[in-house]
């Protein structure tokens, strides 16, 4: 019992810091493409307030993998019947 509760707790340390560098280069990689969009508006001749707006509207992948989208995520999903999360609606 409690060598199997020992086992568990170190496959937890080894997936978790593994689970924490993954998430971190996800968010790396969307905030690269959101400044690379951001620039390509404001060479193609977009004002760069207009460009910020837009890059902000595109970067919903952003939003839910922030500390409060996955609150909001997981906040919904104990609240529907089949505990299935509600994903943020596409604006």
């Amino acid at each position: 019992m409690v060598l199997s509760l020992f086992l568990s707790f170190l496959r937890l340390m080894w997936i978790l810091p593994k689970m924490l560098w993954q998430f971190a280069g996800m968010k790396r990689a969307i905030k690269r493409g959101k400044r690379k969009f951001k620039k390509a508006l404001v060479k193609n001749g977009f004002p760069k307030e207009l460009a910020e707006e837009l890059a902000n509207d595109y970067a919903i992948l952003d939003e839910m993998l922030s500390f409060e989208g996955i609150l909001k995520l997981v906040k919904t999903s104990w609240r529907t019947e089949r505990n299935i999360p509600a994903f943020l609606k596409v604006r």
